[in-house]
């Protein structure tokens, strides 16, 4: 390398260094998450993202490792590791760079960098309905306008990252002047500092001040530990695992190429980085599959297994996880706590991906599910609004089903959502009904603040009760009876029909009917039911109906 430019090793070292970089503050970063409640995740989920990119990014062989193949294993991982609204939100950053440095071949330059920011951004907001000012976003904005408007010929690739660190701090200290509720807290944007800390960790592997990257490059093998096969021989109806990477000449069609797919076999993937596509399809033809690709472009990285072989010699789990029966339409939730799992299946729930505040299932986790639960048609239930975007991103790119997501914020709304659930039903008027009967329940959560800090009327302090009605903190305390009951009058539940609590992992059975009994006391004309939710982080899940 010389200061003006990179090649693809070194580009790796940069990516792998800021993985390793958030992992190591993602604590820090977790403890400024404020929006909209104190429930400390974003660190987690954009380390928990980054680290599916160490993980592509270890599957290239030593030989074939350019600024084009980083870059594109980068912003597949990044897509399908993507975990809550700030993972999913970096992971479109990513793409947007790694689609300027999948054109550089093996050598980007300070211009590279410029541009790739710029491609962030673009593709950032693309990704989000309503953006948000005063978050990940405007800093990535206002980081990269300026390195733009900054930007000189003579400039090394140190000088463009410092550029951006130096506007992406000063926009950063100005997101509480922007989002009132930063401002209360005294804190700064969590996912915007996550940001930052990435490219902090990129700069530190270009100048060699870290040793972070071979650290990411071990783990990340060591992780590649996702097995595919399950099944047993007989019950393989498509015999060859087949991928491939196509560098396109011609921009392939992503939704024809899935169509096409679909006429091939299952598990069908196709998925477009400016023009590198990645493609995954189980197929009896897998011919017929390098030869439709290969129309579009140089083919690379092909990769055909044949999985009833695989499968005879290293022995079978079918009894593990069967192979679904076929359906036409089924469900798939998010849940956390296995009294609140058995619940979901006992409503209808074809699949239960474990989820929660603090480990969203990712993108691929959709994915799989999606394959696993082996039907034309899939309605997605997040349960938890930081669980959306990966379920509409998942949504977008899987053609094994129709998939359609009903936007359940809360266990509550979801549960809620099932009553209306109609498995004979078309998706459409299917998701339809659930969402229009979700609206008929309203949700509380109690949990524990992470930190310091003040919202709205109330002053927190660490280790509080938090009493949070359909995602706004309604009421906070020391006492969880007083808690449940200030709750309870900002839900206005006197005019209710029924009231059903789910207790978690941290509540004793007993405190639980304590509680029981002394709210029966007070609301002598409402039905209260009471559930062993076993939830991680929620010690009461409430709905009122």
């Amino acid at each position: 390398m010389n200061d003006m430019h990179i090649d693809g090793k070194l580009f790796m070292n940069m990516v792998l260094a800021g993985v390793n970089k958030l992992n190591a503050d993602k604590a820090s970063i977790d403890s400024l998450n404020v929006f909209p409640v104190p429930d400390g995740d974003t660190g987690t989920n954009m380390s928990l993202t980054l680290n599916s990119v160490a993980r592509f990014l270890g599957q290239i062989p030593e030989n074939e490792v350019t600024v084009a193949k980083v870059a594109e294993q980068m912003a597949y991982g990044a897509l399908m590791g993507a975990r809550g609204n700030s993972g999913v939100i970096l992971s479109q950053i990513l793409g947007g760079i790694a689609k300027v440095f999948i054109t550089k071949g093996n050598s980007a330059d300070a211009k590279s960098f410029v541009e790739g920011f710029a491609g962030g951004v673009e593709s950032a907001y693309k990704a989000v309905v309503k953006p948000q000012e005063g978050t990940i976003l405007t800093v990535c904005r206002e980081a990269s306008e300026h390195l733009t408007a900054v930007y000189q010929e003579q400039f090394t690739i140190e000088d463009c990252l410092q550029a951006y660190l130096a506007e992406g701090y000063r926009s950063l200290e100005r997101t509480p002047e922007i989002l009132p509720v930063l401002k209360q807290a005294g804190v700064v944007d969590a996912g915007a500092k996550g940001l930052l800390t990435v490219v902090e960790g990129m700069l530190a592997g270009l100048t060699g001040q870290t040793d972070f990257a071979a650290e990411s490059k071990q783990e990340a093998v060591v992780e590649n530990d996702y097995p595919e096969y399950h099944i047993h021989p007989d019950q393989i109806t498509f015999q060859y695992c087949t991928e491939l990477i196509v560098r396109g000449k011609q921009q392939v069609d992503v939704e024809a190429a899935r169509e096409y797919l679909a006429g091939l076999g299952d598990c069908t993937l196709v998925v477009s980085t400016g023009d590198i596509t990645k493609v995954h399809v189980h197929t009896n033809h897998p011919g017929q599959v390098l030869e439709y690709f290969g129309a579009f472009g140089d083919l690379n990285d092909i990769k055909i297994e044949n999985m009833k072989a695989q499968s005879e010699r290293f022995g079978v789990a079918s009894e593990e996880e069967p192979v679904a029966e076929h359906k036409h339409l089924a469900v798939i939730a998010v849940s956390a706590g296995e009294g609140i799992q058995e619940i979901f299946t006992s409503l209808g729930v074809d699949y239960v991906i474990t989820g929660g505040q603090t480990m969203n299932p990712s993108t691929e986790d959709f994915i799989k599910a999606i394959e696993k639960v082996n039907a034309d048609q899939v309605i997605l239930l997040p349960n938890n609004k930081n669980i959306i975007m990966a379920a509409d991103q998942a949504a977008k790119m899987s053609k094994q089903a129709q998939v359609q997501v009903v936007a359940s914020r809360t266990i509550p709304q979801g549960i809620a959502a099932l009553m209306a659930y109609d498995s004979e039903g078309e998706i459409e008027e299917t998701a339809e009904a659930m969402a229009e009967s979700m609206q008929y329940v309203r949700s509380a959560e109690v949990t524990y603040a992470v930190r310091d800090t003040s919202i709205d009327e109330f002053l927190i302090h660490e280790g509080q009760l938090l009493g949070i009605v359909e995602g706004k903190i309604k009421a906070v305390g020391d006492d969880m009876q007083q808690l449940i009951d200030d709750v309870l009058v900002a839900m206005e539940i006197d005019d209710a029909e029924l009231v059903t609590l789910y207790y978690g992992a941290d509540v004793t059975e007993q405190a639980a009917n304590d509680l029981l009994e002394h709210l029966e006391s007070i609301y002598g004309d409402t039905e209260f039911e009471l559930y062993y939710g076993a939830q991680a982080v929620y010690s009461y899940l409430i709905s009122v109906e």
